[in-house]
């Protein structure tokens, strides 16, 4: 975890940028591009250990003003669940759909913030990738729960911009406040996507009045 901590602070420290987008009031943006996460599982003694997943997702930003933006994002993801009981874990994994809505604060034209709301709607069957439990004894995670809620906290920082297209990194922390007894399933994960400027309300108009 420290290194994938120290990675990301390079990552941002390193990045160079020419131009920096400008929120404005009904400007629209639409950002899409891979995701990777991780449970925020520390690890068991018995081995039970948090994988990476990579998928996609996609942030949709509407500007309030110069400040903030309400924001919608959706994430199709696989996501690891850990339950235990004493010494023994059980684990198991699911596809899902995360969607967060929320508000997202400029702190400065590179950097910005965001708190949102967040669910979790499992698809399909759950699958068991670690279980020291006896056969005779299930338990389950909430992997096969039908909706799982939570908190996302978002760091973004822009990598480049170029007109309407930009380019950004945004860091996320998703934690879960409907967790079974002793089990595991906030996550954490980065995203690189490419953001694009659908609509502006006041366009700068550049041709000539002819």
């Amino acid at each position: 975890m420290t290194n994938v901590k120290v990675l990301f602070l390079l990552f941002f420290c390193l990045s160079l940028k020419v131009f920096a987008y400008e929120p404005k009031e009904g400007n629209v943006t639409a950002t899409v591009g891979p995701f990777v996460s991780r449970t925020d599982y520390p690890g068991s003694d018995s081995g039970a250990k948090a994988p990476w997943f990579g998928d996609v997702g996609l942030i949709v930003q509407g500007d309030l003003n110069q400040y903030g933006a309400l924001e919608i994002a959706i994430f199709h993801m696989q996501k690891a669940y850990f339950r235990k009981d004493s010494a023994s874990v059980v684990a198991e994994k699911t596809e899902l759909m995360h969607v967060t809505m929320g508000y997202r604060y400029f702190i400065s034209p590179l950097w910005s913030a965001s708190l949102a709301f967040s669910s979790s709607y499992p698809m399909g069957e759950p699958r068991i990738i670690h279980d020291d439990f006896a056969p005779a004894i299930p338990i389950n995670t909430s992997a096969s729960d039908a909706v799982d809620y939570g908190f996302d906290f978002s760091i973004a920082t822009e990598l480049w911009n170029n007109d309407r297209f930009s380019v950004v990194s945004d860091i996320r922390y998703s934690l879960s406040i409907t967790d079974k007894e002793d089990e595991t399933g906030s996550h954490y994960g980065i995203m690189l996507g490419l953001k694009y400027l659908i609509q502006e309300k006041y366009p700068n108009l550049t041709k000539e009045k002819n």
